[in-house]
Parts: structure tokens; sequence; C-alpha cells
């Protein structure tokens, strides 16, 4: 299955507006313009899926009030998604309709057919509605009101739709920080890859056990973008877990805690590319933090390695990156205006390709110059 379309309506700093997507999506642009929104976004759906209800989300985000566009009174907050899975395509939207601090949830579930109307799989409101099942025909839906609808239908394996909660439960978003990343942290679910890499050492430590041959690609890759790790060595003392790095010329290894930055974050980037199996979509919150602006080329590579088994959204400053990548289809200018944050792809891939060629610009280049507008 692939995400086609974003929609967002009064989502933070997303007005109004639609972004179409493609198998690679770089959104660059300025501080606070709404690169992170757009991830978030997408963050917001998958937890909601994941946790079978929006309460969480919406408070672990400040409120309904604090999740809403500020740029007028704001009752109602509308997300988004048409999805294609090789056969059909469809739209699962929601929108959180505020009651004072609190909100209730209506979610539609759509089958779009070429040539013909919509049809619906799953309608709710405030906790009723019903959704199409295979076996059973029109199932009623009686739930709180801030329940995923979608999430409880999944439930039933002939729901038609079935297929998007299963796809937007495996998504992964990734914004590893040095400073979490130097230390294992307790308590955390240990089958899936911290988004901020607070279970690195556990996650390193269990593939050495069970995986050897994906902790190798990890070291291997992860040298090929920073020149460090010669290897390492997972370990465990007390119930803890962290490993020690192997660098030419020391005859002592580096702990964890003492590794650099920029080697701990790609480590944790490229942990979440290649042992996350299941992730079928990736957000990666600027790749060039902590990184030599050299390393940005291997790291690019990576991502067109798997650009075949995942989608990536990924935010970036660096035109660098752009450089790297040098495909004007994959660049999402992000802007921020008084009416909100607008997402402008590159609407003719063609013609920039030609002007880069007759102007001698690299991609990058030509971002800085305003090529693609006003910046």
């Amino acid at each position: 299955m692939r995400l086609l379309k974003l929609e967002a309506n009064n989502y933070r700093s997303l007005h109004q507006g639609s972004i179409e997507l493609g198998d690679l999506n770089l959104f660059i642009g300025a501080n606070a313009a709404g690169k992170s929104t757009v991830l978030d976004a997408l963050r917001f759906l998958h937890d909601g899926v994941q946790a079978r209800d929006f309460h969480g989300p919406v408070y672990t985000r400040g409120g309904i009030i604090n999740l809403a566009w500020k740029g007028d009174e704001a009752d109602s907050i509308g997300l988004g998604v048409h999805l294609h899975d090789g056969h059909q395509t469809y739209e699962w939207s929601i929108r959180l309709v505020r009651e004072g601090y609190d909100f209730h949830v209506e979610e539609h579930v759509h089958e779009l057919q070429d040539g013909r109307p919509p049809s619906t799989l799953l309608t709710a409101n405030g906790g009723g509605g019903w959704w199409w099942s295979g076996e059973q025909g029109r199932v009623d839906l009686k739930q709180a009101e801030t329940t995923c609808a979608l999430a409880a239908a999944a439930a039933d394996a002939s729901f038609p739709a079935r297929s998007i909660a299963e796809f937007v439960t495996r998504w992964g978003f990734f914004d590893p920080n040095p400073f979490l990343l130097r230390r294992d942290w307790t308590g955390l679910d240990s089958t899936q890859f911290d988004p901020y890499g607070r279970n690195l050492g556990t996650t390193l430590y269990a593939l050495h056990r069970s995986s050897p041959e994906v902790l190798k690609r990890i070291v291997e890759a992860t040298r090929a973008i920073v020149g460090l790790p010669a290897e390492i060595e997972p370990r465990e003392s007390d119930d803890r877990f962290f490993f020690v790095q192997r660098e030419p010329g020391l005859q002592y290894p580096v702990h964890q805690m003492g590794a650099s930055s920029g080697t701990l974050r790609i480590m944790a980037l490229m942990t979440a590319l290649l042992a996350e199996p299941n992730a079928n979509l990736i957000g990666i919150e600027e790749p060039e933090n902590y990184v030599h602006p050299s390393a940005l080329s291997a790291f690019v590579e990576h991502l067109n390695d798997a650009r075949d088994r995942v989608q990536f959204m990924v935010t970036t400053h660096s035109p660098l990156l752009l450089d790297y990548l040098d495909e004007p289809a994959t660049v999402r200018v992000v802007r921020r205006q008084e009416e909100g944050t607008t997402v402008d792809e590159a609407t003719d891939a063609g013609s920039i390709r030609s002007a880069l060629d007759a102007s001698g610009f690299t991609l990058g280049q030509f971002y800085e110059s305003k090529g693609f507008g006003a910046n």
C-alpha cells in the first residue's frame, strides 16, 4: 500500500491544504514553516490507530485547543489520507469537533472508484455509526466519542478496508537525539525501535543475539556514512544494555556514552531503516543534524536502496540533500504565510530538469535561487 495524499484542515499551522506524496518526499523550508507539522499530522493518525482512540494523541499534543489552527476560531480539525493498495484506492478521513476543551470524532472510510460515486465502508460520529463487513453486512458501531472507528472495524477480518489500519499501524517516525542515545532507558517497548533512539543499546543487543547479519549491515552502513565505527560489541550489565565501539588507532573501545553525536544519530537512523522490516512508511526529521555535510551523499544512497519497500517523508534545511538526491519530483517546498503553511511540489519536474541542465545549477542551488518560487 502507498500513501498518495494528505489533506489537512486547521491542524496546527496546516490551515487548509492538500499534499500529493510520492515514494520519497523531501520537505524543505525555513524554521517554523511547518515541515514537522506535516510529519506530525501523519504521526497523529498513526497514534490514533495504534492506541485505538484519539484521546491520548490529542492530549499529549496539549489538548484540542492547542492542536487547532490559531488564525481564527477553529471549531474542528480535519485530517484525511488517500491510499492505494495496488487494486483499490481508499480515502480515510477524521474530523475532531471541539466541545470546549473536549471533542468528539467524526470518521469516514470510502472506496474511490473511477467514474462512480465513492462507496462508503465506514461512517462514525461521536461514538455511533457502522462499518461494512463482507460476512455480516452492515455492523453497528457503538463506542466512546473519541475512539478510532477504523481500528475498531479492523478487528473484523472481513472489513474491506482493514488493510488501511494495518498499513497505518506500521508507520514509524524518527528524530534520534544524541543526548538520549548516550544511555539506555528502561521501561520502553522492546519490540519497536524508539522514535528518539532511547532503546538503541537494547535494540542492538537483541539484534546481536537474534539477527547478527542485520547488526552487521547497520554497522557497515553507519561506517559508510560517517567513517565509524570499525565494529561494535553490544553488552549487558545488570539488565542494562549498551555497546562499545572499536575505532581505528585506539587501543581500547569507546563506550556508547562517549561516541560522537553524528555517529550515534546515523547509527540510530540506520537501525530504523534496517532493523524495522515491517515499517512501510518512515518519517525522518532533519537527517543532516550533527552530521558532516559530505556524509549526506552516502545517507541518500541508503534512502534510495530502501525506496522499493519503504515510503519516506524527510524534513530538511539542507540544499545539499537536494543536490545528492537530484530528483526535482521529490521536493516539497514548505512555506509559512499568513493563511498558514503551504506545501508546494515540483509540478513540472521535467521543466526543472531542463532549467538545471541549461543553467548548470544543482537542485540545491535552484532552490536557494528561489527557482521553486518565493522562499
